[in-house]
Order: C-alpha cells, then structure tokens, then sequence
C-alpha cells in the first residue's frame, strides 16, 4: 500500500490493524493509527482513507 500514513506506521502497529479490521473493529483500528502516527497525527477522515484501502486489500470490502 502506497499511503504515506500507512507506511510511516510500525510494522507491529500495521498488524494490529489488520487484526482490528479482521474482527470488524475499525474504531480500534483508527486509534492505533492514530497512536503510533508522527506527528502531525491524521484526522479521522485520513484515517478512513487508510482503513478503506487496507480492507480492499485484506479482501474484505
């Protein structure tokens, strides 16, 4: 995934995500993107984008 929010997240906190967004807990999932985010830190709508996209590619839109 090309997204810069993304790829400025730890590898561990991507797979967080993942495992947030595969039990259908998006909001968890923004938090952790949103906690390990350098600063500036995204807004929700950013952070949407990033889930949307991660989703796609995990096959679950």
């Amino acid at each position: 995934m090309d997204d810069p929010i993304w790829q400025a997240l730890p590898a561990e906190t991507r797979r967080t995500v993942d495992e947030h967004l595969t039990a259908s807990r998006n909001v968890h999932a923004i938090k952790a993107i949103r906690d390990a985010s350098p600063e500036p830190v995204p807004g929700i709508p950013a952070c949407m984008d990033v889930i949307t996209d991660r989703l796609a590619e995990l096959g679950l839109l």
